[in-house]
Order: structure tokens, then C-alpha cells, then sequence
């Protein structure tokens, strides 16, 4: 039952993942059409009476002269107000730079509450005028702000399913190690208490209650290494370095890959770092495994301007610069998306360099001390 609510509730967290990234996608696309709308609306500039955007002019001494049709029907108090308007509100000491500085125009942003605009103030000098253009940006500002939030809530989301993975491995790794090992354990000794009572003219049975017991032995041997796989004792007990080694040990025995492990004793980090680290290796080393045709591997771990760093080259096949840089961005495979959303998680990043024919070599990089 415990197992089924657990289920529910990852199955839950997913579904909400890929209805956030859908509706960031969305809200991409709409500042996407902001922006270009803006570039077109831009080349109008010289024509104030067909501009959509508002064009005013006003005198150094904050005497209106001139609204165009949208500035006249949204604030026709300019007229009266002059300078005292918000929309207006510096503009003063903006023209004193622009003179001091010799420049022609400065842009800026006017938030009004309801309503922000972007602005182009202009000095004609000859004219003595002030010329300003304002563009309301108010969507394209919500729809950003809703971006931004919506991509807290994909993070906050990713982070949920990662700890729930993460204790969902746990609790499977102390059930395999406490009740299958354990099970096993008590089958092995078992067996071999029956071989020894066996008698010596019985070798037909001995034989085969030995080969009982080498597959009982194997299979608790291979549970072993799946519970640590699940969830790494060896990160508390022989930190990230020894933790990463031993790693690259086990996977060289089972695949026969060559790996050439070299580790810096780094400063201790977060347990989040270490965790991230050691599921990078085991993703990295199963790609190699999987889809690398390599038979050698070089594995660092290092610190680099205060950032962790932990690589892994392969000699494998590789594939060109142009899907190299493709999948570093985009992170094709399930697995690099994997890998590039833990490290997002804790502010870092995935860094993948290749070339076919010449192997591949992912990094990555963790700013020191992050935590989930």
C-alpha cells in the first residue's frame, strides 16, 4: 500500500513537470513575439502620428508641445502636468546628462504600477526639444515575471522528484541489503550445513547443493552492489573521493573498460554535492558503457574557481562539434537530461566536448557548498 501511494505520488510530480515546462514553453514563445514586435514597431519612430507607441515632446522648461493620438488618449493630463507626470519623472536630470555627456538619447523603463513602459528619450539640440518615445512593455514584463515564476516552480518540482527518487532508492536499498541480503545470507548457510551432513559416497547431490550455494553466494554478491548502487554507503563512510574511485573500480570489473581514476582530496561539501557527483559518474560511465564503444576512461575530480568539477573522457566513437554542442544545450538522451537537471538543481551546469571518431568528454561543474 506504502509502495502504491509512493508510486501515485511520483507519477503525481511528473505530471506537473511536464505541464510546467509546457506552460514555460508557451511563455517563451509569447516574449519571443514581444520582442519582435517591438523591433518592428521600432522602425516607425520617425513617423509620430502613425506611431502605435506614444511620441512626446516637451520643452526644457516641462511645457508639453506635442502628444501624438495614443499618448493624447492615454494621458491627456501631460499636457497639464508636464515633468510632474510619473511618466516623466526624472527626465530633467536625464536631459542634464545627456548634454553633459554629449549623447543624443538614454533608454530606461518607467513602472508605473499598472503599467511599465520603455522609453527612448532623445535631446534634439537644435530644436532645444525632448523627445520621448514610450513603448508599453506591461506583457511582456508579466509574461517574463511568469516565466521566471513558472520556472521556480519546475525547479521546485524537479527538486521534489529528485528527493523522492532518492528516498524511493533508499528504502529499496535497505530492503534488498536487510531482508533479500540477509534471506540469502540465512539460504547460504543453510545449504552448506546439508552439504556437510551429506554423506561422502552421496557426490551426485554435493555437486549439485554446491552449485546451489556458488549461485547463492553470487546473487547476494549481486544484490550487494545493486543496494550500493541504490544508495551509496561509501559517500558517508569514505567520502566523495573514495566514493567515486571505488565506483570506477566496481565498473571496470563488471565491463572490462579500462578506467583511469585521478581524485583531489576536494574541501568537504554538502551532501546534495556529493549525491550529485556520484549519480553524474554512474550516468556518465553507463552512457560510455552503453553507447561509447570506448575502451579507456579518464575520470577527474578537481575544484576550479570555487566551483567542483568532476569529468569523464572516453576514446569511444564520439560524435561531431555541431551535436555535441546540441546536446549540451538541450541535453538529448533521458539520461543527459538527467544529468543536466540535477545540476541545475544546485546552481550548476553540464558541459559535454567531442568529436567523432575522437571520444567525449562531459564535465561537471557545482559551485561549492549549494545544497538542494
Amino acid at each position: 500500500m506504502i509502495m502504491e501511494d509512493q508510486e501515485k505520488s511520483k507519477a503525481q510530480l511528473l505530471h506537473e513537470l511536464q505541464t510546467s515546462r509546457r506552460q514555460l514553453v508557451e511563455l517563451e514563445s509569447r516574449v519571443g513575439r514581444h520582442q519582435e514586435s517591438m523591433k518592428r514597431l521600432s522602425m516607425l519612430a520617425t513617423f509620430p502620428e502613425q506611431n502605435p507607441n506614444m511620441v512626446i515632446e516637451i520643452n526644457q522648461n516641462g511645457m508639453v508641445s506635442y502628444l501624438n493620438p495614443v499618448a493624447q488618449h492615454r494621458f491627456p493630463e501631460l499636457w497639464v502636468r508636464g515633468f510632474q507626470h510619473p511618466l516623466l519623472t526624472s527626465v530633467p536630470s536625464i536631459i542634464t546628462t545627456l548634454k553633459q555627456d554629449g549623447q543624443d538619447y538614454i533608454g530606461r523603463e518607467v513602472d508605473l504600477g499598472d503599467a511599465v513602459y520603455e522609453q527612448k528619450i532623445c535631446y534634439l539640440r537644435e530644436e532645444g526639444l525632448i523627445r520621448i518615445f514610450s513603448h508599453d512593455i506591461t506583457a511582456l514584463r508579466r509574461a517574463e515575471e511568469a516565466v521566471q515564476q513558472m520556472a521556480e516552480q519546475l525547479r521546485g518540482l524537479a527538486r521534489r522528484v529528485v528527493m523522492a527518487q532518492e528516498e524511493e532508492r533508499q528504502r529499496v536499498s535497505r530492503e534488498l541489503h536487510d531482508e533479500a541480503g540477509q534471506a540469502l545470507t540465512a539460504l547460504k548457510i543453510s545449504l552448506e550445513l546439508i552439504l556437510e551432513s551429506l554423506p561422502p559416497d552421496a557426490a551426485e547431490p554435493g555437486q549439485n547443493l554446491a552449485e546451489a550455494i556458488a549461485l547463492t553466494h553470487t546473487t547476494r554478491q549481486r544484490i550487494r552492489l545493486l543496494a550500493q548502487g541504490l544508495h551509496p554507503p561509501v559517500l558517508t563512510t569514505l567520502g566523495i573521493n573514495l566514493a567515486l574511485e571505488d565506483l570506477c573500480r566496481d565498473f571496470s570489473k563488471r565491463t572490462q573498460i579500462m578506467i583511469d581514476y585521478q581524485g583531489l582530496e576536494i574541501p568537504p561539501q554538502t551532501d546534495a554535492i556529493h549525491l550529485c557527483l556520484y549519480r553524474f559518474l554512474q550516468e556518465a560511465l553507463t552512457n560510455v558503457a552503453e553507447h561509447a564503444g570506448a575502451a579507456q576512461v579518464w575520470v577527474n575530480l578537481d575544484v576550479r574557481d570555487a566551483h567542483v568539477c568532476l569529468s569523464v573522457q572516453d576514446n569511444g566513437r564520439g560524435i561531431d562539434g555541431g551535436n555535441a554542442m546540441f546536446l549540451a544545450k538541450n541535453s538529448g538522451g533521458i539520461g543527459l537530461l538527467g544529468m543536466r537537471e540535477r545540476l541545475q538543481l544546485l546552481d550548476g551546469r553540464l558541459e559535454i566536448d567531442s568529436k567523432k571518431g575522437m571520444g567525449t568528454r562531459v564535465t561537471a561543474h557545482l559551485p561549492m557548498g549549494k545544497t538542494l
